[in-house]
């Protein structure tokens, strides 16, 4: 044992092995026990629908997987693809060309807005954060062209990315059939109306701060967003009824509407409605425009290669049919002794947490007992869920030779989606929905919903294994789950009551206290190096309060059993978030990720242990010491 290594860095010294002989694949842009396990999943899962595409005999006795296999079939063949080319997209791209002012985009339909992205106004439906039980209109931003504001100040990047950009899109639109000077007039103008459309958008740290996007606005404030159009006239024709109450995410956009959208800048963002609107399509057509268009993320994300066909049909499948396919998966190959077991290691902790607060000495008796009314409503959804929604009873796959194209079936997939999203205006979701499939290697907590959800796919090895050494399993599945119940309680969580409504049940001074310690979960983070940069506390802290706490609850919970082995917990966490990324990859998600870079995440936590710090004797002048008044305790 290197007790150095430990004592300055126990996350290379517990990887070291593994990080030597660890490759990313060419087509990925990192690699991670998370990014092994779903490796592995996905070379199951595609055996699987290889075997069903080749010989359709064998497909299961499912609707669901029946249209999949159509779908995937339509990816493959790349010769109708090939033969295809740009003619799915034309009619689609030429009433984008035959728009004359920002008057022929506020007409009274949803036509647009079922078809089309980058719309001047951003309409999705979803719940009201104070009312709940029902959902509302929200009005949001468009993305930028670079992945996020924060790129555009620093000018190496910021051209390095828009000359890769302006590269691909330009190669794209000769081949659709622009001339040369048509093709640069318009990226030209693109990259102007994004030049100008950049200011108004939100920083990562303020999108991270997703209570503040909630902004109540009512129908005599929203009517003043323009002068264009009623915008309650055009929301009434989505849904036939008076919209008097919507919310705003970004206020800075609606506040300069009509000047960002003004006859002036017209032709401008035309032309990026029209590429952005392109390139949101491309992935449906030959093979030839898909792996072209591929050149502009994978420079952003330092990716070597395009996904090969095979992948590409899974991937592109799975972002239609992932629920019904992880449906099947859950129920084939999730063991319900697994599923037990987890369920209990939920309630212990859930337990561990019930005692923790009641033994609280930082918070007043009145929040103690609004948090175990919380705690204690928490609904745990581990594997897959009850039901799936509607709509996917209406994904009918109409085949080449049945006149259809995969844009066509891709955009009546979309607009299913939309209709029902629009179904529910006003009215209440079935909470036993999931918004992951269970096929996927993740978890997460709704705080609307206040529930947590285990996936199948998560609940297996490194993280997750039956019959081993049990603090493994807590230094690993188990303090995923209890980040998820932390998340309940971070600095955004905390702020939704037992029902999932936003409401302040805290006193004052707790509040004032709570803030005081969240602001110290920052400065713990705060500027830490790493070879791409350095972290963004403020960014990070709802991740990093999540570990704080999932971290300490997961390991009291170890302690109760019988074989409890600290060491093994704390090599198990250590374990868990063993990653490398490409360079692009690790730069984009410091810059916007909320979740802080791995090996941060896993020293940190265990530097701001005191047992850690008793194990290995942790002394001031070594890597994996925080002075003990620096160590932070939150639940």
């Amino acid at each position: 044992m290197s007790n150095k290594k430990i004592k300055n860095d126990f996350y290379e010294y517990v990887n070291e092995d593994w990080l030597k002989k660890a490759t990313i694949p060419s087509d990925r842009s990192s690699i991670s026990s998370f990014g092994e396990l779903d490796l592995s999943l996905e070379k199951l899962l595609k055996s699987l629908i290889e075997k069903w595409t080749q010989d359709r005999s064998s497909i299961p006795n499912d609707p669901y997987m029946k249209e999949y296999v159509k779908y995937y079939s339509m990816i493959l063949d790349t010769k109708k693809r090939d033969e295809l080319g740009w003619e799915p997209l034309r009619s689609f791209l030429n009433k984008i060309e035959n728009l004359t002012s920002f008057k022929d985009m506020f007409v009274y339909d949803k036509e647009l807005w079922l078809n089309y992205s980058y719309l001047p106004l951003e309409i999705s439906i979803y719940e009201d954060f104070v009312d709940n039980k029902k959902r509302i209109f929200w009005l949001g931003d468009n993305p930028t062209i670079l992945p996020n504001k924060d790129i555009y100040s620093n000018e190496e990047e910021k051209n390095k990315l828009l000359k890769a950009w302006s590269s691909m899109v330009y190669d794209l639109l000769i081949d659709y059939g622009k001339n040369d000077l048509e093709a640069k007039e318009m990226i030209k103008k693109a990259i102007k109306f994004d030049n100008l459309y950049k200011d108004y958008v939100l920083s990562s740290v303020e999108q991270a701060d997703y209570i503040a996007l909630y902004n109540p606005t009512q129908k005599e404030e929203f009517e003043k967003i323009t002068n264009q159009i009623s915008v309650s006239k055009l929301l009434k024709t989505f849904v036939n009824t008076e919209i008097d109450f919507i919310s705003i995410t970004n206020k800075k956009v609606y506040n300069e509407f009509d000047k960002i959208y003004s006859k002036e800048n017209f032709e401008d963002f035309k032309a990026l409605f029209f590429i952005k609107n392109l390139l949101a399509n491309t992935s449906y057509l030959s093979e030839k425009i898909r792996i072209k268009s591929t050149e502009y993320s994978r420079v952003v994300y330092s990716v070597d290669e395009y996904r090969s066909l095979e992948n590409f049909a899974f991937d592109k499948t799975n972002s239609y049919f992932g629920m019904p396919l992880g449906m099947y998966y859950a129920k084939e190959y999730f063991g319900e002794k697994s599923k037990a077991n987890i369920e209990n290691m939920v309630q212990k902790m859930i337990g561990v947490y019930k005692n923790r607060l009641l033994n609280n000495e930082w918070l007043s008796k009145t929040t103690i007992e609004k948090a175990l009314l919380k705690l204690s409503t928490i609904k745990v959804m581990i594997g897959y869920p009850e039901i799936i929604r509607p709509y996917y009873k209406e994904f009918s796959v109409k085949t080449y030779e049945e006149g259809g194209d995969i844009f066509s079936n891709s955009k009546n997939f979309d607009n299913l989606i939309k209709e029902y999203s629009l179904s529910l205006y006003g009215k209440t979701e079935d909470e036993r929905y999931w918004g992951m499939s269970p096929a996927t290697v993740n978890a997460y907590y709704n705080p609307l919903k206040n529930q947590i959800v285990f996936p199948a796919a998560i609940l297996s090895d490194p993280f997750y294994k039956f019959g081993r050494v049990s603090s493994a399993n807590y230094g690993s599945i188990g303090a995923v789950i209890a980040h998820e119940i932390s998340h309940g309680f971070d600095n955004h969580g905390a702020q939704f009551d037992e029902n999932g409504k936003l409401n302040n049940w805290w006193t004052e001074e707790d509040k004032k206290e709570f803030e005081k310690r969240t602001k110290a979960v920052i400065d713990l983070y705060d500027k830490r190096e790493t070879p791409f940069g350095q972290v963004n506390g403020e960014l990070t802290v709802s991740e990093n309060i999540a570990d704080l706490g999932g971290f300490d609850c997961a390991l009291e919970a170890a302690k109760l059993e019988e074989d409890f082995d600290k060491e093994e917990f704390f090599k198990s966490w250590a374990r868990s978030w063993r990653s490398i990324y490409k360079e692009g990859t690790a730069k984009r998600l410091l810059e916007s990720d909320v979740h802080a870079p791995a090996k941060i995440r896993a020293n940190v936590i265990l530097a701001n242990s005191d047992l850690f710090a008793q194990t290995y004797s942790i002394e001031k002048e070594d890597g994996m010491y925080v002075a003990p008044e620096k160590r932070v305790k939150i639940w």
